[in-house]
């Protein structure tokens, strides 16, 4: 039984890993301009579960990687990659990546919202629309069916 394994292109996991350290820096500065305690509890609780957790069980199988990445590819596969890579990346934790992406982008956008409405400041607009960005072009990854490119 031949299985495809999973390979990681450089520029995947480099800036997969990259914009997902971003992503949740933004989700932190949204909460950290609502208040300043949640903001530093919400990016210890982002760390704790994307690096953590959801990277822990990404690696839990690694026979079915080309090369060890220690469950960094797979995270940089499952919020940018496309086709087979996202796909295996996420494989049965499609539950916990949706909780992920609850966590990144509809909290602190909400948050960010209510902060911009009680005081407008173009460093909080810049932040929402930083935020939005990196989140559109995540979600973008979902809706290729391209199987062979894995342009980031």
């Amino acid at each position: 039984m031949t299985e495809e394994k999973l390979d990681f292109t450089r520029r995947l996991l480099v800036w997969g890993n990259l914009g997902l350290l971003a992503w949740i820096f933004l989700a932190f500065f949204s909460v950290l301009f609502y208040n300043f305690l949640y903001g530093w509890l919400y990016i210890v609780l982002l760390v704790f579960i994307v690096y953590a957790v959801l990277r822990r069980l990404g690696c839990s199988s690694c026979y079915k990687c080309k090369a060890c990445t220690s469950g960094f590819g797979r995270l940089s596969g499952a919020f940018f990659g496309k086709g087979f890579v996202k796909r295996e990346s996420v494989g049965n934790r499609i539950g916990l990546v949706v909780f992920v992406y609850l966590l990144l982008l509809p909290i602190p956008v909400a948050l960010l919202s209510f902060s911009i409405a009680g005081m407008f400041s173009f460093v909080k607009v810049l932040v929402l629309v930083c935020l939005l960005a990196v989140a559109i072009y995540s979600f973008s990854t979902w809706f290729n069916s391209s199987t062979t490119t894995q342009k980031l």
